[in-house]
């Protein structure tokens, strides 16, 4: 993402760390994950959130349902260990009560992420979860979107081209999770999301309907209503 000029020398490593963005760690495992394959052997409780989920699911053809926020925040919950991001996700679902608020940063964002889903130029946003997941989250800014647009065909995202120029620390969280989200490598901590001087709550609550629609897919997550012309 940066430009390296010491590589090979030994300043190498001191330039590296240099241009880490402030708070972030060097990546060397991450906890987002793209989808959740789970055991056909397991046999989960009737009752419980993930066999209500799976059993709509299937049968509805393996197609992707929708659920409330709240239990699909629940179901995300009982997956993660007891950390400073399951407390701020429980007040998340404090918050909602039982609504489901709009997943969209602004109108903006919504009237730019509808234009991607109905314009079928991204078939991948319909049947890959981590891609639409990913643009989802740079859709949601303007300058992170105007960099990353040119490099996003049907159903793939070359980072590989994809410079974070003139981006603030909130750009380069979206940056990494989406990266995250939608290669399934590792950028993102824990402790990092669950951190709110690097993620305030507007932006983990931006991330968090990323990270829910990279598990159950588009419709799973956003109603029809929302992303309607």
């Amino acid at each position: 993402m940066s430009t390296r000029f010491l590589g090979g020398t030994s300043m190498a490593d001191l330039e590296r760390v240099m241009q880490q963005a402030p708070g972030f760690r060097p990546r060397k495992s991450g906890i987002i994950r793209s989808h959740y394959p789970i055991s056909h052997e397991a046999k989960p409780c009737e009752g419980c959130q993930y066999a209500a989920v799976k059993t709509a699911e299937e049968e509805d053809g393996g197609e992707q349902v929708s659920f409330s926020y709240g239990v699909l925040l629940a179901l995300l919950t009982e997956e993660l260990p007891s950390c400073a991001l399951t407390v701020r996700i429980g007040r998340l679902q404090a918050e909602v009560a039982g609504r489901n608020p709009s997943p969209f940063e602004t109108e903006e964002h919504r009237r730019r992420f509808q234009a991607l889903v109905r314009c079928g130029s991204y078939p991948g946003i319909r049947t890959d979860s981590g891609f639409a997941a990913a643009l989802f989250l740079l859709s949601s800014d303007s300058h992170l979107w105007g960099l990353a647009g040119p490099f996003v065909e049907e159903r793939t995202i070359d980072y590989s081209r994809f410079r974070l120029r003139g981006s603030d620390l909130d750009g380069y969280a979206l940056y990494c999770v989406a990266k995250e989200l939608y290669t399934g490598k590792a950028y993102v901590t824990l402790s990092e999301l669950g951190d709110p001087e690097l993620f305030h709550d507007g932006l983990l609550r931006l991330i968090v309907h990323a990270i829910l629609i990279s598990r159950h897919g588009v419709k799973g997550v956003i109603s029809e209503e929302e992303i309607r012309c």
